[in-house]
């Protein structure tokens, strides 16, 4: 196809040195390379130095797509953009991709023709294919039992691995995989990062294991880096540890450097406490909930009063709600620790289930054991979706119903955050949300953890439950009180009843005597129900809480039993110089540590 470079790209490429669209074909230099002339910044672009024309043949429609050239009358098919700003991406595996300057979306020209999509777009599953080491192609789902419970990606495709020799070794550690019965998506993502690494060795010619040294990984730590990021090279160097692990014990090769991998080379994990859907957002979802499709709805309350996550969620067994007499809970097994959790429901939340169970077993009756299913036809401009319909296939976790509905509910009715900013949503808020909830109800952490499944409450504390700022200062009055105790040590706050956090002041002692009975200003650590063998003699007392704001009556009241001691010791009433000296000490201690804290 010849092509006219100064009528087809006439101000169409964008100029590497201003970055604007604006460059046209001005002549070709003697060399045969074409020559450019951006009309934005009126400087010339030489081709063979500045502009990358790789070009991609579409035997198809006959036609030669240049990298980076805008599409004139292509639309972006987001609703949210409308733009005529499409530009060609690339050409991989037999698709195209256009890429939006507007909305930075990602558009393919088609889906992939592939068993896995063939089968969920046909809503039948195909027959399993027999298992053949010398394939390129297995069928998961004939090698391990965790596969036949995935509804996509069953097959595990080795013929990008054009090494024949790695190929083989790959095969084998995907092999013991699925003998030890892995799940399906570890399978997979341990066959993706082993293909990268195939593909680097084949740039890099490397013809043999023994080859594969330090320096090799060095230098695939430095490129990968550059391609994926600190989240991408830790992934890959996960896997490739475990390959070169399991390939030495099990006699696959020999590795002579066992430091080929170390753990330094592993980027450092960064994370915080979440940012779950704050209590504007969720609250105006709940609001309108009654408007999604009633499944829907279900899908959102079942999952969020639950805190189970996304992975969970679709997978839940119709046999998940359990009565012991009065009481409801439901039991779900965690793909994450392959165990069994489970959680007391109210009895709204069990109606909401068996209207779930009862929708549908009218459906498909017992042909179908899941409580949810998957949807089509969910519409991205109307929240009743009246094109949906249900198919007999679980609900993706990446293209899940629910979450497609809930960001059409967010944008059709502009829910904002407390930024003014339209609310952005996804199932991996929903755990965090709740538990969050859970907390800030005034659950104990313990019961917090228990309800999410965790074995460690340092878990829960650091990645699941936030701690706003309104809840910050509704505690910091508590924590300043609540500071040192008769010894003048400090004492946490948490470490005082749960009755001293609701409620300090019916802890509060305020009591003003003369004699032997001392005023007392403070706080009592003692539980409310619990006997208390020292009243009136609270400054001797190790559950006696200290205060800063009362300093100055400590100060005096301290000056006043060092002169009742004087007193009594002149009249020879030895029991009264020891209450006093007692007490007075104790202070002491008080007023030293709560100025050296001022």
């Amino acid at each position: 196809m010849k092509i006219n470079w100064k009528q087809d790209y006439n101000e169409e490429f964008v100029c590497p040195r201003c970055n604007q669209i604006g460059l046209k074909f001005v002549g070709s230099r003697s060399n045969g390379k074409k020559r450019f002339k951006c009309f934005k910044c009126k400087k010339l672009v030489d081709e063979s130095h500045n502009i990358n024309l790789k070009s991609f043949s579409d035997n198809l429609s006959e036609t030669v797509w240049y990298k980076g050239k805008k599409i004139a009358d292509f639309v972006c098919p987001n609703s949210n953009c409308q733009k005529k700003d499409i530009y060609f991406r690339d050409y991989t595996k037999g698709k195209k991709h256009f890429r939006c300057r507007s909305c930075n979306g990602i558009i393919s020209d088609s889906i992939e023709l592939n068993a896995a999509n063939i089968s969920r777009l046909g809503h039948k599953n195909i027959g399993v294919k027999a298992f053949a080491f010398e394939e390129d192609d297995w069928d998961l789902r004939a090698i391990c039992a965790s596969a036949s419970k995935a509804n996509k990606r069953f097959f595990a495709d080795f013929k990008e691995i054009k090494l024949l020799w790695f190929k083989v070794l790959t095969k084998q550690y995907i092999h013991s995989l699925c003998k030890q019965d892995k799940p399906i998506t570890t399978i997979q993502t341990h066959l993706s990062n082993l293909r990268f690494f195939a593909r680097y060795l084949k740039k890099k010619e490397v013809e043999s294991f023994d080859k594969i040294n330090r320096d090799l990984i060095l230098d695939f730590i430095v490129e990968q880096h550059q391609i994926t990021g600190r989240d991408g090279i830790r992934h890959r160097l996960g896997v490739l540890r475990k390959f070169f692990t399991s390939g030495n014990l099990h006699g696959w090769f020999v590795i002579k450097d066992q430091d080929l991998i170390r753990s330094e080379d592993f980027p450092r994990v960064r994370k915080g406490n979440p940012e779950p859907l704050s209590n504007k957002v969720r609250e105006a979802i709940e609001k309108n909930l009654h408007k999604l499709p009633d499944p829907l709805a279900r899908m959102w309350l079942i999952g969020f009063f639950t805190a189970m996550r996304p992975n969970e969620m679709v997978l839940l067994r119709k046999n998940c709600l359990i009565q012991e007499g009065q009481n409801w809970k439901i039991v779900w097994s965690r793909k994450r620790g392959r165990s069994q959790h489970e959680v007391p429901i109210t009895r709204t939340i069990a109606k909401v289930v068996q209207e779930q169970i009862d929708y549908i077993e009218q459906l498909w009756g017992q042909d179908w054991d899941d409580l949810f299913c998957h949807y089509q036809g969910i519409s991205e401009s109307n929240i009743e979706h009246p094109r949906l319909k249900p198919v007999r296939k679980k609900a993706s976790v990446d293209w899940n119903p629910l979450k497609r509905a809930i960001q059409t509910l967010i944008n059709n009715l502009d829910i904002k955050d407390e930024n003014g900013n339209l609310a952005k949503f996804s199932l991996g808020l929903i755990r965090p949300t709740r538990l969050t909830q859970l907390f800030e109800q005034g659950h104990d952490l313990a019961v917090v953890s228990a309800w999410a499944g965790h074995k460690r409450l340092a878990t829960t504390s650091t990645f699941y439950t936030h701690v706003s700022c309104h809840q910050i200062e509704a505690e910091t009055s508590h924590i300043q009180k609540a500071l040192f105790n008769a010894e003048g040590r400090s004492i946490h706050y948490e470490s005082l009843p749960k009755s001293f956090w609701e409620n300090p002041v019916a802890h509060k002692v305020e009591l003003v005597g003369d004699h032997i009975n001392t005023p007392i200003y403070g706080y009592c650590g003692l539980d409310l129900n619990q006997h208390c063998d020292k009243f009136r003699a609270c400054y001797t007392c190790g559950n006696f809480v200290a205060t800063p704001e009362k300093l100055p009556q400590y100060t005096k009241t301290r000056d006043e039993l060092r002169a009742k001691e004087l007193r009594a010791k002149a009249m020879g009433q030895d029991v009264l110089v020891e209450q006093f000296g007692k007490q007075a000490d104790q202070l002491d201690k008080i007023i030293a540590s709560l100025q050296e804290a001022a």
